[in-house]
């Protein structure tokens, strides 16, 4: 399914009403290409996958993950920015995307991919919720909730996507030097 489609297939889902992705700067969007790595059981081809536990230590795991993975791809000028932009989205899935009942079982229901693709980097983290992120109004009193702010200030375009039968993706793509 394109990032940029604005419904998926209703009726075959189970969902009661169809659910559109949220784009934070739809005048942007057309800069990236169609995605096909979203699927938890996908490999990610032109990138590399880390599957993470819903668990406070993940952020961290997957910021090792995305440095060690783009300093081997010669983009070491990309890693300041894509950890921060991961670290957030981690962040919101392990809050927000895993079930309570996931992280006693020791289920790794979120899944990191980082791809190339033309001239992007797409980080991209699925997790198992079918809600979409949501942008707070930014709040200088509030401690958290700036992290999807962050990532539209980072980031080229960002994203989220619903997947075929349940959860979504939420993306973030950097320009390639």
């Amino acid at each position: 399914m394109p990032v940029y489609s604005t419904t998926c297939s209703s009726g075959t889902d189970g969902r009661a009403e169809p659910r559109r992705p949220h784009t934070a700067t739809p005048d942007r969007s057309h800069v990236l290409p169609p995605l096909t790595v979203f699927e938890p059981g996908a490999e990610a081809p032109g990138g590399a996958v880390c599957a993470l536990r819903p668990a406070s230590v993940s952020s961290r795991t997957a910021r090792e993950f995305a440095t060690s993975t783009l300093n081997s791809w010669g983009l070491s000028q990309l890693v300041d920015d894509a950890v921060v932009i991961i670290s957030e989205l981690v962040t919101n899935a392990v809050r927000h995307g895993v079930p309570p009942y996931a992280a006693a079982a020791g289920d790794m229901p979120i899944k990191l991919s980082l791809v190339r693709q033309g001239r992007f980097l797409v980080l991209i983290v699925a997790d198992p919720s079918d809600q979409g992120p949501k942008v707070r109004p930014a709040d200088d009193v509030c401690e958290n909730g700036r992290g999807l702010h962050v990532i539209e200030a980072l980031s080229r375009v960002w994203g989220w996507t619903p997947l075929a039968d349940t959860g979504k993706a939420v993306w973030a793509a950097l320009l390639l030097h």
